[in-house]
């Protein structure tokens, strides 16, 4: 059975991004542009539909992109937190909105993730259970009859369909839906076709953005017609047409054919057309091809057999920057900078990753472009604290300094023209060892959050509600206490929790703490209530820190009362200051990290 794959293409997706920030640019000619360093303007990096007529191109310059339209909205890509580069973070999180609507349209379909605005489905299960029930319910004519209506913005592709005509549009796939009703294929195909124009138009309700598709047997085809009517329309490519489409389309086109492969095929058989690779006599295919003649001419007739791979997260999570010529590093200073730049954005995203994905990743990898070479080198991690991460990278990049003076403020040699920072191998679940507490911290806000703004029918019958009567006002001073208050939606009546951290009523005086509201861990006060609630791992550290300090206290109530006196040590005793070199962080230190992160 033939398969049934579509590719969902965002048009322009990050000016889109950038017009539904600023409603005011929707229909105005809008570019993005790449971060600048040192004052200069970085390069186009998307370029929006409406400013495509007047020529500007990716690529090119702000300035030459204003002289050719002098209208045109200039929007930057956001700078990161830590490192003096791109922060396109805000992207993703667009993408994730679309991807969220496409694996929950409908369980049967296959997502696969093919890049932060492209996403791969295989319809072949969905589009046969729709069949079988359009049969079972005697219901084929009557979809036949009325699918034109469902496919308000698809076109057929038929080798004739590149002429703007809407007149042709309609006629072309007119024609292939009254043949469509005695072929299982073609209407596999047609209910595709109408499921991929429904996901269209409801990511578009969901998100504002707009998007492209194509439907055919295979990846290949899906990709190759989906750019065949952009932007906002859909592109259908029959069975019977692939060949005629394939024979026009220059080799460069095809998905896997736009770099050295597609160059070496085009320069060695001095062809430019995939139709091309068939006429070509196949010893000549076999003498320049030896390895991959028989794939080669599988591709040119339109086969393609990769799956749709269930994939709804990157395979790796990287942060890296060039430095193109004079900008090359030099310094060891410099390398230092950024690599605890690279490393402090590498460890948000992973920390944001662990807790929206729950999974972990379990190398790292590090890579360096240099004018000698591009030495990497694969490191086992099992932190994600900033800190510990830059010690484990650091170390292991500062051998490949080959200068002799090799001090902080020497040089770096050879110069350095990129770093890559890679975290590969992710693995479901979260540790308890890599739970840190600013996720704690994040999952306690989330809860509170939700408790405050949710609303509660009284009768609902959930047993993890809790009505609680307010506490009965002091005699001494009248106090107004809280009540839940009341929302009526139609004859139903909702209660209202207040979960606010604010009282209404003026705070009492302040009153001497005693040791029961509070414990000293390391030297320092904190709320037992909030101690009990720190997760295991790191209560039970502490836990033994204050035994170990009550050890002490111990001890030196016994010597006290001995008069100085006691049992003297066979061995050294540490100093003060080796013993403070180990003295664990405070708990204080934690979450003020959490706090700047905000």
């Amino acid at each position: 059975m033939q398969r049934v794959i579509s590719l969902i293409d965002m048009d322009c997706f990050y000016a889109q991004v950038e017009q539904r920030d600023n409603p005011t640019l929707w229909g105005q000619p809008v570019i993005v542009v790449q971060h600048s360093r040192q004052g200069v303007e970085g390069g186009i990096l998307a370029v929006s539909y409406e400013a495509r007529p007047f020529g500007v191109k990716r690529g090119m310059s702000v300035v030459d992109a204003k002289i050719k339209c002098p209208q045109l909205n200039v929007c930057h890509v956001p700078i990161g937190e830590y490192a003096d580069k791109a922060d396109i973070q805000k992207y993703r999180d667009a993408s994730a909105e679309v991807f969220r609507v496409l694996n929950n349209f409908d369980s049967a379909i296959v997502v696969e993730k093919a890049s932060v605005d492209e996403a791969f489905l295989d319809l072949t299960v969905y589009t046969q259970q729709k069949l079988d029930e359009l049969r079972e319910n005697e219901m084929i004519e009557d979809f036949v009859r009325t699918a034109i209506d469902h496919l308000p913005t698809t076109y057929l592709a038929n080798g004739e369909d590149c002429k703007e005509n809407d007149h042709l549009r309609e006629r072309f796939l007119s024609e292939y839906i009254s043949n469509s009703q005695e072929s299982t294929e073609n209407l596999l195909l047609l209910i595709a076709a109408c499921a991929v124009e429904a996901i269209r138009e409801h990511i578009h309700d969901e998100t504002q953005f707009y998007c492209s598709a194509g439907v055919g047997n295979n990846k290949m085809m899906a990709k190759l017609v989906c750019a065949r009517h952009k932007p906002r329309q859909q592109t259908l490519v029959p069975w019977r047409y692939v060949k005629e489409i394939l024979r026009m389309t220059p080799i460069g086109d095809v998905r896997g054919f736009g770099g050295k492969l597609g160059n070496r095929i085009q320069e060695e058989l001095n062809i430019s057309l995939m139709g091309e690779i068939l006429e070509t006599e196949i010893h000549l295919l076999i003498e320049s091809f030896p390895d991959q003649h028989e794939y080669l001419r599988a591709i040119a007739q339109g086969l393609c057999d990769e799956p749709v791979r269930p994939r709804k997260e990157s395979s790796s999570i990287a942060v890296s920057k060039n430095f193109p010529g004079r900008l090359a590093i030099r310094t060891v200073q410099e390398m230092r900078k950024w690599v605890e730049g690279l490393t402090k954005e590498l460890a948000k995203r992973l920390s944001t990753d662990q807790m929206e994905n729950k999974r972990t990743a379990e190398n790292l990898v590090y890579s360096l472009l240099t004018e000698e070479g591009k030495p990497q080198k694969t490191l086992k991690i099992n932190n994600y604290q900033p800190d510990i991460l830059l010690q484990q990278i650091w170390t292991a990049i500062k051998p490949q300094n080959k200068s002799q003076n090799q001090g902080e403020t020497g040089p770096w040699t050879p110069p350095v023209l990129n770093i890559s920072l890679s975290a590969t191998r992710f693995q479901p679940g979260i540790p308890a060892l890599n739970r840190t507490i600013s996720g704690w911290i994040e999952e306690k806000k989330h809860k509170k959050w939700v408790r405050k703004n949710a609303v509660y029918d009284e009768n609902d019958g959930r047993e993890d509600v809790i009505f609680e009567e307010p506490p009965p006002p002091k005699q001494q001073k009248k106090i107004c206490s809280s009540k839940p208050s009341t929302s009526t939606i139609g004859s139903v009546e909702y209660i209202i929790l207040d979960d606010s951290d604010e009282e209404e009523a003026p705070p009492p005086p302040p009153q001497k703490t005693t040791n029961i509201d509070y414990i000293t861990v390391d030297g320092k006060r904190i709320s037992r209530q909030a101690f009990y609630h720190l997760p295991p791992e790191i209560k039970k550290q502490y836990e033994h820190r204050m035994a170990l300090e009550e050890a002490r206290q111990m001890k030196a109530r016994i010597d006290e009362k001995r008069g100085g006196g006691g049992r003297k040590r066979n061995g050294p005793i540490k100093s003060d200051a080796s013993n403070r070199s180990k003295k664990p962080k405070p708990l204080e230190s934690f979450f003020k990290k959490k706090t700047t992160n905000l």
